[in-house]
């Protein structure tokens, strides 16, 4: 479950990458024109593995808000259990 929506993050954010640093020339048809398109124009010109460049500097950026989301939660979810506001 949680590994393959990882695994369509990660692609939908290369793709966005892409789409965002494009410069489209005026009177000419972007290259990437949306997501579906994107992934397959990707894959072909580049293979399947260039739609996990950059996986590196992406995961050191969402591990950590992963993580302090997580610490957060069991924090508030623990003081509000010891203060009777829920049952564990």
């Amino acid at each position: 479950g949680e590994q393959y929506y990882m695994i369509c993050i990660l692609i939908i954010d290369v793709v966005k990458t892409r789409m965002q640093k494009q410069v489209i020339k005026s009177g000419s048809e972007p290259k990437y024109k949306g997501i579906v398109q994107s992934i397959g124009l990707i894959a072909k010109e580049e293979g399947t593995m260039a739609l996990w460049k950059g996986i590196t500097p992406r995961l050191m950026r969402i591990v950590p808000g992963q993580a302090i989301t997580f610490m957060t939660y069991e924090a508030v979810s623990g003081t509000l259990i010891k203060k009777g506001f829920f049952v564990s």
